[in-house]
């Protein structure tokens, strides 16, 4: 396998990953979202099953924030890829016509 051929199947792998801890960000995060105020609800009532829902949803927002995380510094920037950039992309050239100018069916520029 070339060179390019593995950058890019290494880019490809870590886009994946990007886009898995993305998902996994977003289930924790509503699964917090829908535990802890249950459990602190429950403590409220004195109800012992609060614990376990205000662990659970403080467990449940590590994960998220540990996905947003890993996201965040998993993901790709954009860039030309594969390969480096070319310097020279927008450096104007001289041009190859040996008379000079801009020449158009023959006929150059300021001629009658």
């Amino acid at each position: 396998m070339g060179e390019h051929m593995q950058e890019f199947d290494r880019i490809s792998r870590r886009k994946a990953r990007t886009r898995w801890l993305v998902v996994a960000a977003v289930i924790a995060g509503v699964g917090a979202w829908a535990t802890l105020p249950f459990g602190i609800v429950l403590l409220t009532r004195s109800e012992a099953a609060g614990w376990a829902f205000v662990a659970t949803g403080l467990v449940l927002v590590a994960a998220c924030a540990t996905a947003i995380v890993g996201a965040v510094r998993s993901r790709v920037a954009a860039q030309s890829l594969p390969g480096k950039a070319n310097p020279a992309f927008d450096e104007p050239r001289p041009s190859a016509n040996p008379n000079g100018g801009y020449s158009t069916a023959g006929m150059q520029l300021g001629s009658h």
